[in-house]
């Protein structure tokens, strides 16, 4: 449910979507924090936004499957096969049609992958897509942060 509200979020915060329907498989927003989102006293946080990118979607990934970059959250191979690539538009919006089952997504930066995300069993950025539902993600992409 907290995940149908985020993404309804993004849809109003986006208003200018344009995109196919998808009747199984995953449909969210790619956003973008710059710098520091530490909240400080008399000083609005700044809103993540949408950012065109490409989204790598691959069997379920552990992090023994990567090989890390020097930059933490950044990986230089990804030993698994590829399923599918979908580009973010505009606003970070993306779509992808899939089988059921678990998949880990990644934003491609220049010749890295990106994954910020890790489960408790050491899968990178996990995201389960069940029959005839939509699977809503917001993936965010923290630049210049360290981690």
């Amino acid at each position: 449910m907290k995940q149908q509200i985020i993404f309804l979020v993004c849809l109003l915060y986006f208003p200018t979507l344009q995109h196919k329907y998808v009747k199984q498989g995953i449909v969210g927003c790619v956003l973008e924090r710059r710098m520091d989102q530490m909240p400080h006293p008399g000083i609005a946080g700044r809103q993540p936004r949408g950012i065109p990118v490409s989204v790598c979607i691959y069997p379920l990934v552990n992090i023994s499957q990567v090989e890390p970059e020097q930059k933490a959250s950044f990986y230089k191979a990804i030993h698994a096969p590829l399923v599918k690539m979908v580009e973010a538009d505009s606003t970070g919006y993306f779509e992808a049609s899939l089988d059921t089952g678990r998949y880990s997504l990644f934003i491609r930066v220049g010749n890295a992958y990106y994954a910020g995300l890790r489960d408790q069993y050491d899968h990178l950025t996990p995201v389960k897509v069940e029959s005839s539902k939509q699977t809503y993600v917001e993936l965010f992409y923290n630049n210049g942060v360290t981690q």
